[in-house]
């Protein structure tokens, strides 16, 4: 066979294989930051799901491990760092004085979570109802 024939269709060939390998790894690049970021919102909306409940809540011994250490477990692990020293200061404040005010935490993951779901902002106080009998 001709080289000046077989020399364009294997330049050809090879830049088709090189194109398709870093396509293949920027695919897979992308994905897994994805399913990181995927992993980190599902956690943290399972920490304020918990929190929001148990924010100006009488709760018993039994749904405080449910509801107050898990979620804090899970924002030192996927928190930023604000939402850290929150969870700080709310296990010393539970620690010194047996409660603390969550609502800087939940405003804070409210506005993170709204961020990385590109929801509009929002800059209105919380408001939870709490049903007294």
């Amino acid at each position: 066979m001709n080289l000046q024939l077989l020399l364009p269709l294997l330049i050809t060939s090879l830049t088709t294989i090189i194109g398709w390998f870093m396509l293949h790894r920027f695919t897979q690049r992308r994905d897994l930051e994805n399913k990181k970021k995927d992993l980190r919102i599902n956690y943290l909306i399972e920490a304020w799901k918990k929190l929001e409940y148990a924010s100006n809540r009488n709760i018993n011994e039994e749904e405080f491990i449910e509801f107050m250490e898990k979620p804090i477990a899970l924002i030192q692990l996927f928190g930023t760092n604000t939402q850290i020293k929150y969870a700080e200061q709310i296990a010393n404040a539970i620690k010194v004085e047996g409660n603390a005010n969550l609502n800087k935490i939940l405003e804070d993951l409210r506005s993170d979570l709204r961020n990385e779901l590109n929801i509009e902002k929002t800059d209105t106080k919380l408001l939870m109802i709490r049903y007294k009998k």
